[in-house]
């Protein structure tokens, strides 16, 4: 059973699992080859100029030599003069250790004998020798008391210095420390700090807080071709200007500043272009600005630097990760983005945004890697990410293009059996379509019949409608308030309701709005308006049992009619400055003395009528108190949901600031201006709703609205 099922899966999953193997083999064999050896590199090298700028090394000093510097002493090499000279004002100046990168295998005269007294009395200076290639030997007397180290330096296949060399066999079977290497030893043998073995099988070492770890063939972009002796990666802290420097000219005049060297490490070597000892590092990477090489013995300096401040201050060393792990990481990526890619069809923001994120957790999970001392790939994963995503991509397209070629072809199969047959149907229904011709011509000319009696009924049930609306005269009879009306239906009959009764000083104000409009809706609105006004002939005044026979009465009869109608309906009573509100419509607008508005949701104070035949737990009121002065304004939705040309909606807000600003005036007043104002707004678009508003005021003590001129 479970063979079965994983069986199934991969054969459901059968083009990813092939599409991830094979891209991720093909970057993993062009990554073992070398293929992508320098775009890695390339990748990488920006690492170094993004990360942040690290503090200049005050344990090492660098004496330049420039091009005015060669003008100075009038010839090169220089003589043993002039070098002797050199020390002695360095050596003044008690510092460390002393490095002279510069070949001195044969003397130059004149000063030889005084160069040779120089470094019998100077046990701190250090010559060079080149081991690999084309040897040159180091200076004699130095070679004989042991004061020699390699400034030998491995150069990647891209020209550039990655790595420094810490220790370097000789032809005769003897090792010798690099220079980086031999003076980060004897600054920390004054602070007491000595390598120490931890396995020597790997020869892994400690020193201080640093742990050497060889770089070998497995690690990074390496191979076995490229290791030679015992190699490290530079952490570079920077250029020449990481360093504290002056120049050969001011050391020769002793233009030294007092203690500018003591106790700390003094490296001399050339910068000068002529002499050919500048090279490319990752720090010339920047595709923007154009960068310096860098001198040699700065090189050898960050090696310095670098161990030192490991030892000292646990300054990351830096590793690369080994090639299984790469390996791992871009099998992983691959199947990732393959993934990604079988969405494309259903989901397309999702395969490229979760791409993109990948990309971004790539790009940031090297630059913290980084930070830590560690090199991770980054051009070969995101290599990966591309090249699965577009592969899956294409696949998924592919696979779409011919299920849809598929479906074409058999189509096209079947498509002439499909003309012949249609083309039978299509005779057969010629002779339908004649007899049917008749047919229609014959209701035509019933429908003309019906239509002039659907209209006469029409026009009888729009007119009952406005005549059983509240006329002028019976709102002026209403004492204490000033009422004024408007309803105008959007088609021959309308399906907004409104009322105002008047029964034993209960003012009784209902509006309503019937779902659609059309002959059902107004015949709904007929049975409203003859409901309300029996339900107050009888005296009922409780809102919920008013709302709950109400319903039942509208609901029975809607079921009759087999219609799907019903209505949003709010009975406002009025007595003794007091107005309670119940059943759900829309928003009761409360207007005080002066224009302050004040909007009462209705939602919680019943249910839709003709809905349920069950209503009476929904229902329930609000009282609202109104001062002489203050009114109520009531309406259907067919004035907040009116639309202008563009399609844009007057709204509630419009309506309620047009009553604010015009409530000084009387009822009939406010009603007209905000009827004009909704006209100017709708232009000449169609009225599609219809337009209903009531405004109520009670009538001010001091200014009778209803009687002013």
């Amino acid at each position: 059973m479970i063979l079965s099922k994983i069986k199934q899966n991969l054969k459901k999953y059968q083009g990813n699992i092939i599409i991830t193997f094979c891209t991720a083999g093909l970057v993993i064999a062009g990554s073992y080859v070398g293929i992508f050896r320098i775009l890695e590199w390339a990748t990488l090298d920006q690492l170094f100029l993004i990360r942040p700028q690290e503090a200049v090394d005050k344990r090492i000093v660098i004496v330049t030599i420039d091009e005015p510097d060669i003008k100075y002493v009038k010839k090169w090499p220089m003589s043993d003069e002039v070098m002797a000279k050199l020390i002695r004002h360095i050596s003044a100046q008690k510092p460390r250790g002393i490095i002279l990168d510069i070949y001195r295998d044969i003397p130059v005269e004149p000063g030889h004998r005084e160069l040779i007294e120089v470094f019998k009395n100077t046990p701190n200076v250090i010559g060079v020798e080149k081991v690999a290639g084309t040897a040159i030997a180091p200076p004699p007397t130095l070679a004989q008391l042991g004061q020699v180290a390699s400034n030998d330096m491995v150069i990647d296949k891209d020209n550039k210095i990655r790595r420094g060399i810490v220790l370097l066999g000789r032809k005769d079977g003897t090792s010798i420390e690099s220079v980086g290497v031999k003076l980060a030893l004897m600054y920390l043998e004054k602070e007491k700090i000595e390598l120490k073995a931890i396995d020597e099988n790997k020869q892994i070492y400690a020193l201080g807080k640093a742990k050497f770890v060889p770089l070998s063939g497995n690690d990074g972009e390496y191979d076995k071709l490229d290791m030679g002796g015992y190699q490290i990666l530079l952490n570079y802290r920077g250029g020449l200007e990481k360093f504290e420097h002056i120049s050969m000219t001011d050391v020769l005049n002793n233009k030294i500043p007092v203690d500018f060297m003591r106790d700390r490490l003094v490296f001399l070597g050339a910068k000068a272009p002529s002499l050919n000892d500048n090279y490319s590092t990752p720090l010339n990477t920047n595709l923007f600005v154009p960068t310096e090489l860098i001198p040699g013995v700065v090189i050898h300096a960050s090696l310095t630097s670098q161990i030192i401040s490991a030892a000292l201050d646990n300054r990351p060393m830096l590793r690369a990760s080994a090639k299984p792990i790469n390996w791992l990481l871009i099998l992983f990526w691959s199947g990732y983005s393959t993934t990604l890619g079988t969405l494309y069809i259903t989901r397309r923001w999702v395969t490229i945004t979760g791409i993109f994120i990948a990309g971004v957790i790539i790009v940031t999970s090297s630059y913290f890697a980084f930070l830590s001392g560690w090199l991770i790939p980054v051009f070969t994963p995101l290599l990966t990410l591309i090249l699965s995503g577009t592969v899956s991509i294409g696949q998924v397209l592919w696979q779409n293009l011919m299920i849809s070629y598929r479906k074409l072809e058999d189509y096209a199969h079947n498509l002439e059996e499909k003309v012949q047959k249609r083309t039978i149907e299509l005779a057969s229904s010629n002779q339908q379509l004649v007899q049917a011709n008749e047919k229609i011509s014959t209701l035509n000319e019933r429908l003309k019949s019906e239509n002039i009696r659907m209209s006469a009924e029409l026009d009888i049930i729009k007119e009952m409608q406005q005549l059983i609306l509240p006329n002028p005269s019976e709102l002026e009879e209403i004492e204490g308030l000033d009422i004024a009306g408007f309803m105008e239906p959007a088609d021959e009959v309308g399906g907004d309701y409104y009322d105002v009764l008047n029964t034993d000083g209960i003012v009784t104000i209902g509006i309503g709005d019937v779902t659609g409009h059309g002959l059902e809706s107004g015949i709904l609105m007929v049975m409203t308006q003859t409901a309300v006004r029996t339900l107050k002939e009888i005296d009922e005044q409780d809102p919920v049992h008013f709302l709950d026979i109400l319903n039942r009465t509208i609901y029975k009869n809607v079921q009759r009619m087999n219609s799907d109608k019903n209505l949003t309906l709010a009975i406002l009573n009025y007595a003794e400055g007091k107005i309670s509100i119940s059943g759900q419509h829309e928003e009761t607008i409360v207007v005080r003395k002066g224009g302050k508005l004040e909007r009462i949701d209705t939602m919680n104070l019943g249910f839709p009528i003709g809905l349920d035949d069950e209503i009476a737990d929904f229902i329930s009121q609000t009282i609202v108190e109104l001062d002489p002065g203050d009114g109520v304004v009531l309406y259907t939705d067919g004035i907040p949901e009116a639309r202008d040309i563009n399609k844009k909606f007057y709204g509630l807000d419009r309506l309620c600031e047009v009553v604010s600003q015009n409530w000084h005036l009387d009822a009939e007043q406010i009603k007209q201006s905000a009827i004009d104002h909704l006209r100017e707004f709708i232009g000449e678009q169609k009225v599609f709703d219809d337009i209903t508003l009531v405004v109520l005021k009670r009538k001010d003590d001091l200014f009778d609205p209803v009687s002013k001129p």
